[in-house]
């Protein structure tokens, strides 16, 4: 069995999980005890890093890899 590079969907599954747990402190701190200009701060980088993490070219690749893949299994034409 051979090892395999992580596909573009599960390295985008991953990083939004993790960008998802952020919003998720962040809100719940939030609602608890307020949120200053710092802890806003903290979120807007985090929502730039999130943008900036996702490989948008390599999930469209994929993407039309996967369906190339299915259109030629259905017989369709290029």
């Amino acid at each position: 069995m051979a090892i395999q590079a992580p596909s573009a969907i599960t390295m985008f599954v991953t990083t939004l999980e993790q960008f998802l747990s952020k919003i998720e402190v962040f809100l719940d701190n939030h609602y608890e005890c307020g949120s200053d200009s710092e802890d806003v701060q903290k979120m807007l980088y985090s929502v730039d890093n999130f943008r900036y993490e996702i490989d948008r070219e390599r999930l469209e690749e994929e993407f039309d890899l996967v369906q190339e893949k299915k259109d030629y299994l259905s017989g369709k034409d290029f």
